[in-house]
């Protein structure tokens, strides 16, 4: 049965550990990715600072022992929009259990989480070439908004 449950101080490198699929999942969709970060001292920097940031919530998906999933986010200041947002900065979910809802009780949970502290929306960013990502996140109420534009120089 999984379990959603506040990640805490001493599972930083169960979080590092789980953000570096998401990296290695990524790197299809962008060239430029830094695949050792999520096991590199800013990754653990950032785990660290966001487990220690009452604004911030990390949660952790569990199936009886072992970490299956994660969510990280935090606030996202937009000075020119009205509402309160919260940014869903990084998430994953371990391949053998993607598609099987763990992914929506980690949405879920942070949603519950934001309306709790004052959110009004809820913000995320996926690599457009990631449909498999794109679709999840509609299908979590997500719609897109803007798109971002990068180019070589």
């Amino acid at each position: 049965m999984i379990t959603i449950r506040q990640a805490n101080t001493l599972e930083v490198s169960d979080l590092q550990s789980l953000n570096n699929e998401v990296f290695v999942d990524n790197a299809k969709y962008d060239d430029d990715l830094d695949l050792n970060w999520a096991q590199s001292k800013k990754g653990q920097k950032y785990f660290t600072e966001l487990l220690n940031d009452q604004n911030s919530l990390c949660i952790i998906a569990e199936d009886v022992d072992r970490k299956v999933g994660y969510l990280a986010a935090g606030p996202k200041g937009i000075d020119y929009r009205n509402s309160k947002y919260l940014e869903i900065q990084n998430m994953g979910v371990i391949p053998e259990y993607r598609s099987k809802g763990v992914g929506k009780m980690l949405m879920d949970k942070s949603f519950e989480w934001a309306r709790s502290k004052g959110y009004q929306k809820a913000f995320v960013n996926a690599y457009i070439k990631n449909e498999g990502a794109v679709n999840f996140y509609k299908k979590n109420g997500f719609g897109e908004i803007d798109i971002s534009l990068e180019k070589k120089i």
